[in-house]
């Protein structure tokens, strides 16, 4: 069934994108409000002294609970979280801006929320999993989503992330909705808003519906990057 899908053993390099040029005056406000909130971030005892040499790339997916409509509160999320990930051992190296879909078993309902993506690099698969627990309880959120691609040589993978161009948000949102199985085995999906690139996690044995999600939202699966690893919803 999975013929003709393009496998990529290592993260894909086309949503790897570095930020954007800084807005001076607000980024330098923006700056300041962290200094002032700093030492209440999250932080595990002693993880700032990891060593960071050895690390590989992993993904974090996290609900940025800001209100959208304001540059300066989107911008002070991305800071904090990013503060609270180097400070448990976790880097980012870069982020994305997505459009959430998301299915709530607290509320039973599914809900559109503004996420983010962030690409870290870490020591090993526990050092992933602790920061993404320091960021949940900071934030408050129901659950964070983490991708870790294993090491080159790993062969018992149990998931993957997939990447498929050119699908809009809404066809994306209508068509995960619609599908009462995909809300139960992938609990969500995500759309960059620059450039608009459909983003699912799913264990290897759910790809079919990811298939199927895709092409109900108007993608194109012979089109979708698939990289394998291993995924952990930290609630």
């Amino acid at each position: 069934m999975f013929d003709s899908i393009r496998v990529n053993t290592h993260p894909p390099t086309a949503s790897r994108r570095g930020r954007g040029r800084p807005v001076r005056d607000r980024r330098n406000a923006l700056v300041l409000m962290w200094l002032l909130i700093a030492g209440g971030t999250a932080v595990a005892p002693g993880s700032a002294n990891a060593d960071s040499a050895a690390c590989h790339p992993a993904e974090l997916f996290a609900t940025d609970n800001s209100d959208s409509s304001g540059i300066d509160e989107l911008r002070l999320f991305e800071i904090q979280a990013d503060a609270t990930l180097a400070l448990n051992s976790a880097p980012a190296t870069g982020s994305v801006l997505l459009d959430g879909v998301f299915w709530s078993d607290e509320g039973q309902q599914v809900t559109v929320e503004r996420a983010r993506q962030f690409h870290l690099c870490v020591v090993d698969e526990p050092t992933l999993h602790t920061a993404a627990e320091a960021l949940r309880r900071q934030f408050d959120q129901q659950a964070v989503l983490t991708f870790d691609y294993p090491a080159e040589a790993a062969r018992d993978s149990q998931a993957a992330i997939i990447t498929v161009s050119g699908i809009d948000f809404a066809r994306f949102r209508d068509a995960f909705t619609a599908d009462g199985t995909a809300h139960r085995r992938l609990l969500g999906g995500s759309v960059t808003t620059a450039e608009p690139t459909l983003i699912l996690v799913a264990r290897k044995a759910d790809l079919d519906i990811a298939q199927r999600l895709v092409e109900a939202s108007g993608g194109d699966w012979a089109t979708a990057v698939i990289a394998f690893g291993d995924r952990e919803i930290v609630r």
